[in-house]
């Protein structure tokens, strides 16, 4: 039997390990933040409406399965049953990196090609690096027919990866995409967050949406860090910014830019919080894929049925009809993210 490519290898340990190191626990600084209840929320439970526009295109849900996975025969059982799901959901679902198809095509296009096979009539997101030029990422977008295109941020995890890349001049390349692919382009980090900074870069190349994705759940410097017997990075997850602190420093650029968020999602008022911190929709990796890997599709079906029903219910505690009126919801933040906004010249939202 021949040895396994060493990249869909990657893929394979990808997953074991991103289950291994799963925790119900998120870190991404959800507890920093809380919403007030309307004693007097004026509103019937049924007129509540979940909906929300991802791009350009109505979903029922402000939730997303983020970039998980792709490559290997795990991965098409993976992806088949996510696009599933999202089809079920009416919700978007991305592919995880297709730079290993760019690289072997006919060894690994079905992992990729279930999503759209599944989801026909969905939304469904490519997913290159950033070091990823602009007729890549559109051989990427037309494999699964996309309805857009994600290109990741991941320097922290290359820089732990044994065989991982060490240069990262992407600022041009992003450029380039944007201006050339036939679908609107999401840059998003890969669980390490964004600073206003980045997204100041990012906004003078032509990028419109952004998914911040920060750290607290996924924690790809630990997978690595697992993998390389030579390094270890785990030690520098406070330097990594949390999904909170970045959506905090994403707050001047959400009147230019659409803002997404992802990393350590476990509740639904995670969900909540987030959209109330400027987020248009929340994406989720960890979450669905360890309920895919440790029970099954139909399991995971009845925990997404329950985590929707449970979103109504904090949406009319907080006397929310709409995704629109969670916004004007009541917020408070506690010591250490006002110090936060504060050091880092953030005005907080009221």
């Amino acid at each position: 039997m021949p040895k396994q490519d060493a990249q869909i290898q990657r893929k394979v340990e990808h997953l074991f390990l991103a289950e291994k190191y799963f925790t119900e626990e998120s870190f991404a600084d959800f507890d920093g933040v809380r919403l007030l209840h309307n004693a007097l929320p004026e509103l019937n439970l049924k007129q509540i409406d979940l909906s929300t526009q991802f791009i350009n295109q109505k979903m029922a849900l402000p939730i997303y399965f983020n970039a998980i996975t792709g490559g290997s025969k795990q991965s098409t059982r993976f992806n088949t049953e996510l696009a599933q799901l999202a089809h079920k959901l009416n919700i978007p679902v991305s592919s995880g990196s297709m730079g290993v198809y760019l690289r072997l095509p006919e060894e690994t296009k079905n992992s990729f090609s279930v999503l759209r096979d599944n989801d026909p009539e969905g939304f469904v997101a490519a997913n290159v690096s950033a070091k990823a030029n602009a007729q890549q990422a559109q051989t990427a977008i037309d494999l699964i027919e996309a309805n857009a295109l994600q290109v990741h941020l991941n320097a922290l995890q290359e820089l732990a990866m044994p065989e991982g890349d060490k240069e990262f001049m992407w600022l041009d390349n992003i450029k380039q995409i944007v201006a050339s692919v036939n679908v609107p382009v999401i840059v998003k980090e890969v669980g390490f967050g964004m600073s206003k900074d980045n997204l100041a870069d990012l906004y003078k190349v032509g990028v419109k949406y952004v998914d911040v994705s920060g750290f607290g759940g996924t924690d790809f410097a630990q997978i690595e860090s697992a993998r390389n017997h030579e390094l270890d990075l785990t030690y520098l997850d406070r330097f990594s910014l949390s999904t909170i602190e970045s959506l905090l420093e994403s707050i001047p650029y959400q009147n230019k830019m659409t803002i997404f968020a992802s990393g350590g999602i476990r509740t639904p008022m995670d969900v909540i919080k987030a959209i109330r911190m400027g987020a248009s929709a929340v994406g989720m990796s960890g979450l669905v894929l360890h309920h895919l890997q440790k029970y099954s599709l139909s399991e995971t079906e009845i925990f997404f049925d329950e985590f929707v029903k449970q979103l109504r219910l904090i949406m009319a505690a907080i006397g929310a009809k709409s995704i629109a009126d969670i916004k004007k919801a009541p917020i408070i933040f506690d010591g250490r993210l006002v110090n936060y906004a504060k050091q880092r010249n953030i005005i907080l939202p009221s």
